[in-house]
């Protein structure tokens, strides 16, 4: 399978530079001797899903995983080679297992994937997903290495009620940023909640996303987007927790959607991930921890998969 959209060569080229295998510090490529729990993100469509490596777990906290071109090779041994198989999770918990297929290097010639003009590449597995329905057309999961995940009791709130909480706190946050009520009431809405122990009851999700983004006319349209969490704070009343917004060039948009939540460091409060985009580039996934009383992001992945470094051509 051959993947386009890699042009990372092509810039070295124009910059003067070369691409070749990340160069590492003593010290910085992972340690794979004690074998650390690794988060996966399992995408695609569920005739043939694939899965890819997005942080390693250490002393709980998510950490990049860097490895030199061997290291990724003993990575994809250890981690993903057939018959494999791994926890998925959703909503916060176990739901089903993947099982690999084939890991990217296999008795065979040919890796998993290729990028135009790309040398090193994050190993990625070819997958089974159970557990799922079979009319789901794509796939989006979380898996893991590592056993996560613990129910949060409370009973589910009613649509309404998460509505109008969504609405009120949102209009809250988009005046605070000069996005008037009328052209927020325009945009595409959602709202959900769901427990993640920051609080005694759940968080809340608010989604307002222009759908004239998707299609635009000219990249010179201006677009309006915001995504907002709220809690419960110690006097029982909720109040924004996070919030991301646009309100300006098309081009120059950053976008987030909700993608799952998780206790990925043990702590017993789940961590939200959501998934992040540039108009017209790659997407990545940003995860929030809660501290101090606000959700904060604590770990980003790479954009691409492209592993390649830029490095000065030598005189």
């Amino acid at each position: 399978m051959v993947l386009t959209g890699c042009d990372k060569a092509k810039e070295f080229v124009r910059a003067g530079q070369k691409s070749g295998p990340p160069q590492l510090s003593p010290g910085e490529e992972l340690d794979l001797a004690g074998k650390p729990d690794v988060l996966f993100q399992v995408f695609g469509e569920s005739s043939d899903p694939r899965m890819v490596p997005i942080a390693a777990i250490v002393g709980g906290k998510l950490k990049a995983i860097r490895l030199s071109p061997a290291g990724w090779h003993k990575f994809d041994d250890l981690y993903q080679h057939a018959g494999k198989s791994y926890p998925l999770y959703q909503g916060g918990l176990a739901n089903g297992t993947v099982d690999i297929k084939r890991g990217m290097w296999s008795d065979t010639a040919d890796a998993l994937y290729a990028l135009p003009g790309c040398a090193t590449l994050t190993p990625m597995s070819s997958v089974r997903v159970n557990g799922r329905l079979a009319s789901d057309f794509t796939l989006e999961f979380l898996a893991s290495t590592a056993t996560m995940g613990k129910p949060h009791s409370g009973a589910p709130m009613n649509q309404d009620s998460v509505n109008r909480i969504a609405k009120t706190i949102s209009h809250e946050v988009a005046k605070s940023v000069g996005i008037n009520e009328a052209k927020l009431d325009s945009l595409s809405f959602r709202a959900i909640a769901f427990y993640t122990g920051a609080s005694a009851s759940p968080t809340i999700l608010a989604s307002f996303i222009d759908e004239g983004a998707v299609k635009p006319a000219s990249i010179a349209t201006r677009t309006t987007h915001l995504v907002v969490f709220a809690d419960k704070d110690a006097s029982g009343q909720y109040h924004a927790t996070f919030s991301h917004r646009i309100n300006g060039p098309l081009a120059a948009a950053a976008f987030r959607r909700y993608f799952d939540h998780l206790d990925l460091d043990g702590d017993g409060v789940d961590e939200i991930v959501l998934q992040g985009w540039q108009f017209g580039g790659d997407t990545f996934l940003s995860v929030l921890g809660w501290r101090e009383g606000k959700w904060q992001e604590i770990y980003r992945t790479r954009a691409n998969w492209c592993l390649d470094e830029r490095r000065a051509e030598a005189n």
